[in-house]
């Protein structure tokens, strides 16, 4: 069983890392990183979107790094299954989400170019 502090600091580093796996995706493709900080939301992090592959790989950076941490569930098991529900729960496509940040990314992807914009 993990103790209150505990849970406050696994759930901090879970945050951080959730973070810190946009910002090397970010880098690894060039974008410029704006701005970083924390609104009454959590922790965001303004950057360039860069090209539609770039963007979405960036953008689901943060919840599969979350998704790759469950393989930790032999040795920390809650902090295995707080990432995973973590990593899911970003992953659902509701306002403000990373699912929903990459949900619009592929709608987008997918529109047909208009005849004026040839």
């Amino acid at each position: 069983m993990v103790t209150a502090p505990a849970s406050y600091l696994m759930g901090l580093s879970i945050i951080g890392l959730h973070e810190a796996a946009h910002v090397a995706s970010a880098m690894m493709f060039g974008l410029n990183i704006k701005r970083m900080g924390v609104s009454w939301k959590g922790p965001y992090i303004v950057r360039e979107s860069g090209s539609p592959g770039a963007n979405l790989t960036t953008t689901l950076a943060g919840p599969l790094f979350n998704l790759l941490l469950v393989a930790l569930w032999p040795v920390a098991p809650d902090f295995a299954l707080t990432n995973l529900v973590f990593g899911l729960a970003n992953l659902l496509p509701y306002g403000g989400s990373d699912g929903y940040r990459a949900w619009k990314i592929i709608r987008l992807a997918q529109a047909p170019v208009s005849a004026t914009a040839q």
